[in-house]
């Protein structure tokens, strides 16, 4: 007797037509698809966030990351063409004359959001949404002339104003100038290329660590040159560029999905970089904050205005969005108090205007 295990048959009564049927209901027409797959099919490119990006992180509503890519997008090419005249490949107006195949369109506006980095970079896209492994959180890649200090405070900016929204599911918008590796060395490699624009440095902290990349230590013989050349024109009574005005600062660290960077160490890292004689930390009320965004294997660094980081709520937009509608309630409750107390006085006017002739006639037939 055989003790080999065979196959269970199809139940009786039943055709492998109706079963495959029944099969396609769920699991996308029986095919196992991987997360990369659907990332794209949702218009994401899924990968990391390399060393030499520029970009915004954006954060959304959960589970919404797809919808709030496409509004996200959306709003970033309406920006790009408002300040800087570019519009993304394939935007361009069609001629009033020719009629426009619907389905055609759609296919295409898909194949581009579903472009891989690669076709994205030939095609010319300013913009590329990029899939995180972790809730809530999506990168978008930016091109020049995009620069994503200047552009995400514009569109902050435009937020507050009433009737101005125009995302849904989105949250904050984080401008990275610069982007590199979450290690110590990368740290001082981003800290020193994008601190150095905006504060001045301490002549001591320029040695890069001794595991330091090549771009790391090219930044440190920049900034020593720099300072060597700043001393002779002294010393030659030569006139010497004005020092960056003496900013007060704070330092804003975000940590996600890594364990190599921690709070304190970037703090310290980063705050060691710039001249305390010039510029001292103020937490309450700085004139620049330091941003620095860490997740998994990058590290991006920018640097705001604080005044403006305060008063755009850190760019969240939910909360702008949330006052712009707050203040137009308000608005329209102060425009309905004005019209009601111009009704109560035109009304008390009325009357008395209609009360003053049957006085008049009441003293005339007194005098009588």
């Amino acid at each position: 007797m055989s003790t080999s295990v065979k196959r269970k048959d199809a139940p009786t009564g039943g055709s492998t037509k109706a079963q495959s049927s029944k099969k396609k209901k769920f699991g996308n027409d029986g095919k196992w698809k991987t997360t990369h797959q659907k990332s794209k099919e949702q218009g994401f490119l899924e990968g990391v966030v390399s060393p030499g990006e520029i970009g915004i992180w954006v954060t959304c509503a959960r589970t919404q990351e797809a919808k709030a890519a496409r509004e996200v997008i959306a709003m970033f090419d309406e920006y790009a063409e408002l300040l800087y005249g570019i519009k993304e490949p394939g935007q361009e107006e069609p001629d009033e004359d020719e009629e426009e195949d619907i389905e055609a369109a759609v296919q295409k506006e898909l194949a581009a959001m579903k472009a891989t980095g690669k076709e994205a970079k030939e095609g010319g896209r300013i913009f590329t949404p990029v899939k995180m492994n972790v809730a809530c959180l999506l990168f978008v890649r930016t091109r020049p002339p995009v620069e994503p200090v200047s552009f995400v405070k514009r569109i902050c900016q435009d937020a507050k104003i009433p009737g101005k929204q125009r995302c849904r599911y989105v949250n904050r918008l984080i401008p990275m100038t610069a982007i590199g590796k979450a290690t110590e060395a990368g740290l001082f490699d981003v800290a020193c290329k994008v601190l150095g624009e905006t504060f001045a440095l301490k002549r001591a902290e320029v040695d890069p660590p001794v595991e330091s990349t090549p771009e790391a230590k090219a930044a440190s013989e920049e900034m020593v040159q720099k300072v060597n050349d700043t001393l002779d024109a002294i010393r030659s009574g030569l006139p010497v560029e004005a020092p960056p005005a003496a900013y007060t600062f704070a330092i804003r660290p975000s940590i996600r999905n890594n364990n190599t960077l921690t709070r304190d160490v970037i703090i310290k890292k980063v705050a060691g970089l710039i001249d305390s004689t010039r510029h001292v930390v103020n937490l309450e009320k700085p004139d620049k904050v330091v941003l620095i965004e860490v997740y998994q294997n990058s590290c991006g660094i920018s640097v705001v205005d604080g005044e403006y980081w305060d008063e755009l709520k850190k760019y969240n937009l939910t909360e702008l969005y949330g006052f712009a509608h707050k203040q137009r309630d308000e608005q329209k409750n102060q425009t309905q108090e004005v019209e009601q107390t111009q009704s109560l006085e035109d009304g008390a006017r009325s009357k008395q205007e209609t009360d003053q002739p049957a006085e008049e006639k009441n003293l005339e037939a007194q005098a009588a």
